[in-house]
């Protein structure tokens, strides 16, 4: 199924459902974008292997993944989004690019305050949200059980 067809088939609904329906779509979505964090996979697609070697990929204080929430969820409409001003490089990370770090200081380990020059780096996509084909049969799934919980 493909968003205009789930569109579509909801806009059928009454209002009450409709809304019901798209608290599911945002909470299924959200649930699903942040356990491709878990999978290092999107759309069953594997994510590109990296050289850390300890902690997670895109996972080291957990603000990517925590940043993931609905924007709008409206009987029309909803939007997930993800990034904030604690985590600017979401995007770059999403599509692949050039992420550009601002000069900043840092504290060394014994406590001495340094300033690091701004630098630039190439970031491999490794896409955790947007169009997945898994996602839309997930969400038709929990719809249609939905649905039927209501009919009884």
């Amino acid at each position: 199924m493909t968003p205009e067809e789930l569109s579509q088939k909801l806009s059928e609904l009454s209002e009450s459902l409709r809304l019901d329906c798209a608290e599911i779509i945002s909470e299924t979505a959200t649930e699903y974008f942040k356990g491709t964090f878990r999978t290092k996979s999107f759309d069953g697609k594997p994510w590109r292997r990296t050289v850390k070697k300890t902690g997670s990929t895109l996972v080291e204080s957990g603000n990517l993944m925590n940043s993931i929430r609905p924007a709008e969820v409206s009987e029309k409409r909803v939007v997930i989004s993800a990034g904030n001003e604690k985590v600017p490089y979401a995007r770059v990370h999403n599509e692949g690019g050039v992420q550009y770090v601002k000069p900043h200081h840092r504290t060394s380990v014994k406590g001495k305050r340094y300033q690091v020059r701004g630098y630039s780096y190439k970031a491999w996509q490794r896409q955790f949200m947007g169009y997945s084909k898994e996602l839309m049969d997930i969400i038709e799934n929990r719809i249609n059980l939905y649905l039927q919980s209501q009919l009884e």
